[in-house]
C-alpha cells in the first residue's frame, strides 16, 4: 500500500506541475518516472531507519531527480520553477493527508482519502493556473465569424499600438496557425496594413474583420464588434502560452461593450 500511495502522490505532484506550467510532457513519461522513484522510496524505507535522514533524502534528492528526469534540463530558471511547483504540490498533498488522518475523516478508506487529496491538487492547479494567466496579462478570447467560433488565449500587449490608417481600427494579431479556423479565404475581405514591429523592421500585414471578439476578464467580458484581426507568422508565437496578441486599446476600446457574466 505504501508503494501505491507514494506513486499516486508523486504522479499527482508531477502531473500538476506539468499542467500548471504547461510543460507539455507526455503523461506516460511522467507516470514511468514516478513509478521508478516510488520504488526508490520503498527501497529507502526498508534501508534507512532514521526518519530525519529518510525525509532529507526523499525531499531533496529523490524529488530533485524525479523533476529532472520528468522535465529534463532547460536552464536553471526553468528547472527551479519545476522543482518549486512540484514541491509545493507535494506539501499540499502531505498537509491535506495529515489533516484527514488527524480528523479521522474516512479513516477506514484510504481510497477516499486519496480522492480528497486529488481534489485538493486539482483545485490548487486550477486556482493558481488562473492567477498565473491573468497575472501575465493573458486572457481567454472568443472569436466569432459567421458560423465559425474559436476559443484561444491572447496576450494583452501595451506596446501593440498597431492601427489601420484607413479605418482607424485597432489591430489585434493572430497566429497563422489558427487563422484558418476562423477565416474563410473566399468570403473574408483582406486588406494590407503597414507595420513596423512583429519581429521585423517593416512590412505589410494582412488584416480581416471578424463579426465579434469577446475578451474574458474574470467575471467580466469585453465585446468588440467587427474587430480587426491581423495574421502573423506562427514563429512569433512559438513557445508562447497564447495564440493572439491584443491591441493595447482592446481591453477598454471605444465603442466596446463591457458586460458582467453574472
Amino acid at each position: 500500500m505504501f508503494l501505491l500511495e507514494n506513486l499516486f502522490m508523486d504522479y499527482m505532484a508531477i502531473l500538476g506541475c506539468n499542467c500548471l506550467l504547461k510543460r507539455r510532457v507526455h503523461a506516460g513519461r511522467l507516470f514511468s518516472v514516478s513509478l521508478i522513484f516510488s520504488l526508490f522510496h520503498l527501497f529507502l524505507v526498508c534501508l534507512i531507519q532514521n526518519r530525519m535522514l529518510y525525509c532529507l533524502i526523499a525531499h531533496f534528492v529523490l524529488n530533485t531527480g524525479m523533476v529532472f528526469f520528468c522535465f529534463g534540463w532547460e536552464g536553471k530558471r526553468v528547472y527551479l520553477e519545476n522543482w518549486i511547483v512540484t514541491y509545493f504540490i507535494c506539501v499540499i498533498q502531505g498537509g491535506m493527508l495529515e489533516w484527514l488522518l488527524e480528523q479521522q475523516i474516512f479513516s477506514q478508506s484510504e481510497i477516499l482519502q486519496m480522492l480528497i487529496v486529488m481534489a485538493a491538487v486539482i483545485t490548487a492547479v486550477i486556482y493558481f493556473g488562473e492567477r498565473r494567466i491573468y497575472g501575465n496579462h493573458i486572457y481567454p478570447v472568443e472569436l466569432k465569424n459567421g458560423e465559425r467560433c474559436i476559443r484561444l488565449h491572447a496576450y494583452w500587449d501595451s506596446g501593440n499600438q498597431l492601427a489601420d490608417p484607413y479605418t482607424g481600427q485597432e489591430i489585434n494579431i493572430l497566429s497563422q496557425a489558427v487563422a484558418g479556423k476562423i477565416f474563410s479565404g473566399e468570403k473574408n475581405l483582406i486588406r494590407f496594413v503597414p507595420y513596423r514591429s512583429l519581429g521585423e523592421k517593416s512590412g505589410l500585414i494582412a488584416v480581416t474583420n471578424v463579426d465579434e471578439m469577446i475578451i474574458f476578464q474574470g467575471k467580466r467580458a469585453v465585446k468588440i464588434a467587427h474587430a480587426a484581426i491581423g495574421t502573423a507568422d506562427k514563429m512569433l508565437f512559438d513557445g508562447k502560452e497564447y495564440e493572439m496578441i491584443l491591441n493595447a486599446s482592446s481591453i477598454m476600446p471605444q465603442g466596446s461593450k463591457m458586460e458582467n457574466k453574472n
